[in-house]
């Protein structure tokens, strides 16, 4: 028989593991249909700069340039109720591409160890958490946002500022909650705080 050359399935696992941390982000719906297919090709593009990455800065760079092209690039789909369009299509927010992004590297990175074990354990102690619309209604009631007010009440409401400051009070969070030891990732949180606050 005909085997596939190591590069097919290198790829092929690639494109799987998108395709899963896309469907587990639950967003695939929030998206005009055509935009998946870019969305995954960026995300594949993303991933295979991964190993280059030797600095938080350089990661934080890495992040940033995605979520500013998802903005750019991607709209939302249309929302229909009884037959009535109740939200048009429009741009999509820092937040989601930033979602999007955040699911695909836990995946990718903490969960597979990805694109091999030295990057994956250099990269995964700057991975941001996945917010979602419970963790974000958790965050927004943590005493600190007293000084910085978070507006947002859903993922397409987050743009850059508030997402870095939501990214800090998770941080915050693992420092005082006794459910995380202070050496918790925000990836651990994420795991830890997506399965309470779903009731899992």
């Amino acid at each position: 028989g005909v085997f596939l050359k190591d590069m097919d399935a290198e790829s092929a696992k690639i494109k799987n593991i998108i395709d899963m941390a896309f469907s587990f982000s639950a967003m695939t719906r929030v998206f005009r249909k055509d935009s998946a297919i870019e969305i995954e090709k960026e995300l594949e593009n993303i991933l295979s700069l991964i190993t280059s990455v030797k600095s938080e800065q350089d990661f934080k760079e890495l992040h940033h340039t995605f979520c500013l092209w998802f903005k750019k690039n991607i709209k939302t789909a249309e929302r229909n109720k009884d037959g009535m369009t109740i939200k048009p299509s429009g741009p999509a927010s820092y937040g989601q591409g930033a979602k999007v992004l955040d699911v695909a590297l836990h995946v990718y990175v903490h969960y597979c160890h990805l694109p091999e074990w030295e990057t994956a354990e250099r990269v995964t102690k700057w991975l941001n958490s996945a917010i979602d619309t419970k963790m974000l209604k958790y965050l927004k009631n943590m005493p600190d946002t007293e000084a910085h007010p978070i507006h947002a009440t859903a993922i397409e409401d987050i743009d850059e500022k508030t997402y870095i400051i939501l990214q800090k009070l998770l941080r915050r969070d693992i420092i005082r909650n006794p459910k995380f030891s202070v050496q918790s990732l925000p990836v651990q949180w994420d795991d830890i705080m997506w399965r309470f606050l779903n009731k899992k």
